[in-house]
This record gives structure tokens, sequence and C-alpha cells, in this order.
């Protein structure tokens, strides 16, 4: 049998299993959700708006269904109805569906397709995902679903000729190709075949040498030409007949097989130099063929190798396929990054899947600049780090990127509701709490530290996980989903069990309320709870930013990034909010209400200079202890003071309304301000910046409760009294405080 002081009371375990599901349900999503904007491509702005707006809808929903719960003492059907719209919003995040595709620029090189991605400046590359994917295997590759714009005639000659598409080449417009060649030598085979070689060929005006090749991709024409030749003998000796290009040795060949054999063996005993007229018939279901006559001769340049199309018809605008990186040739130059397309796959209507490699033609000498290939595309591909190192350029190049799409609209409104939905749960449970709890109201800590446990457990175990299953930087959240749901599911069902009846009710609640801001004391104290706010609004949106930007300066630091911030919630949990939550009410009874507002922002000032001197991400971690300060004796100060203040029958109105302060004024105000700070100015000074003003605002808060002091009597809470106030004046107030004898769980 447990000591008489630590007999467990029956009738707090329900609200002490809600207090440990509903935070072990939040835990896998809540922290990582502006991460999560993070990576759907949302700015800091971005992300700082959102949190803006959402504690002004908390700022609303908060007193107002505390007054209609006060009122019609429905606190329990409205306590698990916003649990359940909370399930459901957030679950319905998970299918906002993921848009990650970027454009960048195809560029040749060498011969070679890349992928060119260029940042603003070149201090801006990653250098670190640069240099992690050229120095993996010479096989790895990642798969990128390409959709390239094509409006311009000459990428379509590319195509063509460079990645031996003959389905693309001219459309079959073009059905004779006419040039003139230098000849030289003749030589004949054993068939007594004639071989006349090609010193060079004028095609539209431009001279090119007929070099051909044979083998792999490349095919022997075989094509039939008349020649018209100034050479009279030659004339002579081909006749009527057509000779047929061909390659011999890489280059290009005129056979001419003919029975009279004896003027073709007077050619090749001296030099033949000659000039002939070609005029080659081209079969218009052959495209192939005038795709390697241009391609040997490099003939880019002649409108003969142009492509064209038939009258009244159009180029497609777009060519879809896959792209197959080759990884280890991933390279930086200036402010770019190049990744080298090995192959690229095309897929039929009947599904069979062609492989063609990309290779281009440099600009030719007379050339500043190649004309042939430069065309945009719409990129995805499946690695983390190619998608990140896309995503960081098209950042960099513009920082309001994906602002207000449907994808944010949609996020933005799910993550109304839930806000909304954990608002209202969070403060009708402190208002349960402390009902239950009757005169006890310093046992609140040893029932709100089950939050703590279940809330660093999950965010750990959903940080672990989250790394684990995820590939490089880029991160799947899903386990945080399922997590999330089946904690809350829980938490419904625990919620069933929770006694919510109320024995006292205020007739006029709004009246209360309102006679209790009259109060110059409370106000200084609502003051308080927004300069606190302001600080936990940066702390829970852009701490993991910082910790993230911070990882980014070591190159491995992606691999464990969400490891790293599940231990910060551990820590803040197990190393901070726990011990302080248990021993909550005996600190604040030694201390006082009044002394700890001031020490909480001392504490929030010194972890934010702290975080701006911060070098290795894993120095985070003993700075945590400080949410022991800063939220483990914060809340219960917080919501302590308020239900000290609040008239009878308005406990559950008083709640929502400092709850809509700290967040509908306090983070919402931290959010939007942090937001743009951290974006123009970076994460480091950011949190310098708001350090120092919390030093400030906590030399400001001692100085107004001194000034105060004759109105507000003791800033203490010494035992021996039960936990009431009394209004003897309109701004004086007089503690009657808790006995603190028993110390039951």
């Amino acid at each position: 049998m447990l000591p008489s002081k630590m007999q467990v009371n029956k009738k707090l375990l329900p609200i002490k299993g809600h207090f440990f599901f509903f935070n072990a349900g939040t835990a896998p999503l809540v922290p990582y959700l502006s991460t999560y904007a993070r990576q759907l491509g949302f700015s800091s702005a971005t992300v700082g708006l959102i949190y803006t707006i959402l504690p002004i809808c908390g700022l609303i929903a908060k007193p107002l269904f505390g007054v209609i719960a006060d009122r019609y003492k429905k606190q329990k059907l409205i306590f698990i109805l916003f649990q359940i719209i909370t399930i459901i919003s957030f679950g319905a995040i998970y299918f906002i569906p993921e848009n990650r595709s970027w454009t960048v620029e195809l560029d040749c090189n060498g011969g070679f397709t890349y992928l060119q991605s260029c940042y603003k400046t070149k201090e801006s590359v990653d250098t670190c995902k640069v240099r992690s994917l050229s120095n993996l295997r010479s096989d790895a590759t990642a798969n990128c679903q390409m959709n390239c714009d094509m409006t311009s005639p000459k990428m379509w000659q590319t195509v063509c000729e460079h990645w031996h598409m003959p389905q693309y080449c001219y459309n079959t417009t073009q059905y004779n190709l006419r040039y003139s060649t230098s000849v030289s030598n003749v030589t004949l085979n054993k068939d007594n075949c004639a071989f006349i070689a090609a010193n060079n060929v004028t095609l539209d005006g431009h001279i090119f040498s007929p070099n051909c090749r044979l083998g792999a991709d490349y095919v022997d024409v075989n094509e039939p030409c008349l020649f018209k030749c100034n050479n009279t003998k030659l004339t002579t000796a081909m006749g009527a007949e057509k000779v047929n290009m061909t390659c011999i040795d890489k280059n290009v060949n005129y056979k001419l097989c003919t029975k009279d054999i004896a003027q073709l063996t007077e050619l090749t005993k001296e030099p033949l130099n000659s000039v002939c007229e070609a005029s080659c018939d081209l079969d218009v279901n052959t495209p192939w063929r005038l795709m390697e006559i241009c391609e040997w001769w490099k003939a880019d340049s002649a409108s003969s190798c142009q492509p064209k199309t038939k009258q009244g018809v159009d180029f497609p605008k777009n060519l879809s396929f896959t792209g197959v990186l080759r990884l280890d040739k991933t390279l930086a130059e200036h402010e770019c990054v190049y990744l080298r397309v090995n192959h690229t796959e095309f897929r039929d209507e009947n599904g069979k899947v062609t492989i063609h490699y990309p290779n281009c033609e440099s600009k030719p000498a007379y050339q500043e600049k190649t004309e042939l290939f430069r065309s945009s595309c719409e990129v995805r591909c499946d690695n983390a780090l190619v998608n990140e190192l896309m995503e960081g350029a098209s950042e960099s190049r513009n920082d309001s990127s994906k602002g207000y799409t449907s994808q944010f609209w949609w996020f933005f409104m799910l993550m109304i509701l839930s806000w909304i939905g954990q608002a209202v749960v969070v403060t009708f449970a402190d208002a349960i709490c402390f009902s239950l709890l009757g005169t006890k109201v310093a046992n609140y800590g040893k029932q709100r530290l089950w939050g703590s446990v279940g809330w660093g457990i999950f965010s750990l175990l959903t940080g672990v996980l989250i790394d684990t299953f995820s590939d490089g930087a880029y991160k799947d959240y899903t386990i945080a989903f399922i997590l999330m749901f089946v904690f809350l599911l829980g938490d419904v069902g625990v919620s069933c069990f929770v006694e919510t009846d109320s024995t006292k009710m205020s007739m006029n609640i709004l009246a209360d309320v309102g006679s209790l801001l009259s109060s110059l004391p409370t106000v200084v104290f609502l003051l308080w709870t927004i300069a606190v706010g302001l600080c936990t609004g940066l702390l829970w949106q852009f701490l993991f930013w910082l910790i993230e930007d911070i990882s980014e300066q070591n190159c491995d630091g992606s691999g464990y990034i969400k490891t790293l911030q599940g231990l910060v919630s551990a820590i803040q949990t197990f190393g901070g909010e726990i011990p302080f939550l248990f021993v909550s009410g005996y600190v604040l009874k030694k201390v006082g209400h009044i002394n700890m507002m001031s020490l909480v922002l001392l504490a929030f000032g010194v972890r934010f200079v702290l975080y701006s001197f911060l070098t290795n991400p894993w120095w985070v971690l003993p700075i945590e202890m400080l949410q022991g300060v800063t939220f483990g004796m914060f809340y219960p100060t917080m919501t302590s003071y308020a239900n000290i203040v609040s008239p009878p029958g308005t406990e559950t109105t008083v709640q929502g309304l400092v709850g809509a302060v700290f967040e509908g004024v306090g983070t919402s105000l931290g959010s939007f301000i942090g937001g743009h700070l951290y974006g123009t100015y970076g994460g480091w000074i950011t949190f310098r910046a708001f350090g120092l003003g919390a030093l400030v605002c906590c030399v400001l808060n001692w100085l107004a409760f001194y000034i105060l002091k004759d109105k507000i009597g003791h800033g203490r809470v010494p035992s021996g009294y039960s936990s009431v106030i009394r209004y003897e004046q309109p701004n004086d107030m007089v503690y009657m405080l808790e006995d603190m004898s028993e110390g039951r769980l």
C-alpha cells in the first residue's frame, strides 16, 4: 500500500491520461510542421505569416468557446468535439499533394547534356550537397521526370540529330537534298565497283567536311544520288547511273557499279579533281537518312538541316521523357550547378521504353554561343539531394516561390482548423484540471507533467523514425501522421471518462471578466504574457529552422537532423519541463508569481543570446535545459495566476482569455516579426535581437511590479491559506493562499 501522501487520486487519472495522450499525439507533428512547410517550399516570411494568423484564430476561439462552455455547461462535449476536429484537420494535411518540381535549363558542354540550376550568387551554392553527389560511385544514378519547352525548332534539331530520334526529324517535308561536292581519287574493289572520295561538300552556301561514322548508333545511309560533274571522263563513266552515298573509313564516298570497267579503271590512274552537283532523293518514310547526313557533316547551320513542318502544322510545344542522371559527374561552376544526363528514356503508347543518349553539338567556331541547345524543363527527380539543389536554386532566385498556390491555401486552411482544435482542447483541459483540483491548484504542475512525458518520448521517437525512413535531407513524415492519429484517437477514448461537472457559475460572465481587466496589476500580467508569447512564437516556429541552418554548415548534417530535433524536444521535456512542472507549486510558493514572471523573461533572454552564437548544432542540447524555466515554470505561473484572479464561474472564460492573449497576440507577433527578420537577417541575428529584447522586458516587468507592489500586496505565495481572491477595492487583490501541506498525486 502506498504511503498516505503518495495516494493516487483516481478522479485525476483521466485528466492525466488526456495530458499524456494529447501531447503524445501532437508531439510527432506539431514541432515539425514549420520545417514541413519549409520542405513544401514556403519561405520564412510565408511561414511567419501562417503562424501569425493561426494564434489570432486561437484568440477568437478560446474565449468564444469558453463563454459557451461556462454559459451552457457543455465543457465535456466541446472538449471531445475539438479533439476530433484536430485529428481530422491534421490527417488531411498529409494528403495535400506535393508539387515538388522546378524549372531548370538544359545545357550543352563537351558534347554532353547537363541540367543547369543557377543560384543568385556563388556563395548560395550548397557545396556540401554537390560534393556528396560527386563522391558517389560511377553507377549511382537518379531518375528525373522531365517536361521540356520545345518552342524553338532548333531544339527539335538537337533531339533529331544528336539524340538519334528520327521520328522528330523534319516532319517528312524534305524530299530532295541538293548540294555540291568536290571529289578526288577513285578506287575499285574486287566487285569492280568504284568508290569516289569526297573532299568537301557545300550545302546551302556553307562548306562542310564530309566526315561520316558507322557502328553503334550510326548506320550507312546508302542514299542514291544523281551526279552532274564538270569532269567529262567521270560524267562519261557514270552515264545515266546514280551513285550511292556511303561511308568508307570515316569519309563520305560515292559508290558506282557499272559494266564499263575500262573507264572506271582509267579514272583510278590519275588524280581526279572535279566538282559535282548532287541531287539525292530522300525517302519520306526514312527521315533518319537526312538525320545521319546532317550529323555526319555537322551541318547544323545549313537550312536543309533545320526542322520544318508542313504548312499549317506546328511543332509540339513540349517533350516529356525520363532523364537518367550520372550523379558522380555533378559539378559546380561559378553560381551554377550542373547535373549530367547520362541517357533518356521514352515510353511509347504501347508502353515500350526506348533509350537514347542525349549528345549535343557544341557551338561552331563562328558562333559566340550555341543556338541549338537551349531549353527550359520542369524537372522532378527521385533523389533527395538533386531535388534540394534545384529547389535551393529556385528559392535563391525567388524567395517567394510556392507563394499563394492552391497547395498553400489547403495547408493554411487545415492549419487554421487544427490550431483552433488544439487551442480549445488545451484551454478546456486546463480549466477542467483546475476544477478537479479544487483548492489544490499547486498540484496543477503534477498533472500537466504527464503531457510533457508524452511529448518528450514521442517527439524524440518521431525524429529518429523520420530520419530512418527518409532519404537524405528530404524527409518522409508518414510515420509522424500515423503516430498522431493513433494517440489522438486514444485521447478521445480517455477523455470520455473525464469529470467536468461545475459547481459554480457566474450570473454575468462578461461583466465579471470586464471588472478583472480593470485591475492594473492584471493588465501588467497580460503584458508579461504577451512578451513571453513573442519569445515563444519565435522559438516554436524557427528554432528547428536555426538548427537546420547550422547543420548545413557540416556536410553530413542532413542525415541526423530530425533525430537531433527530436533530442531537443526530449531534453526540453525530460530535462526541463517535467522536473519544473513537478515542483512548480513549491517553487511558486517560495519565489512568488511576480518574481517568477521576471525570471521567465530573464531565462528567455539568456537562452536566445546563447542560440545566436551557435556554430555546432549539437551544442543546442545543453541550452534546452532552460526550457524548465521558460515553459515548465511559465505555464503553471500563467494558468494558476489566471485561475486565482478568476471570479467564480468564469474559470474557463478567463483561461481562454489568457491563452488567447498569449497565443493570439504574443506568439502571433513573435511569428510575424521573427519570420520577416529571419528572412532578412538570418537566424543568428534574429534570435540575438529577441534575446536582448527579452532582457529589456525582464527589467521593465520587474520595475512595473516594484512600482505597483503596494497595490499587489505580497509577491510570494506563503503556506497555510486557501487559494481564493477577494476584491476589497477595485484594484486591490488580497491573496488568501493555498495550503501546501498535502502532497497527493
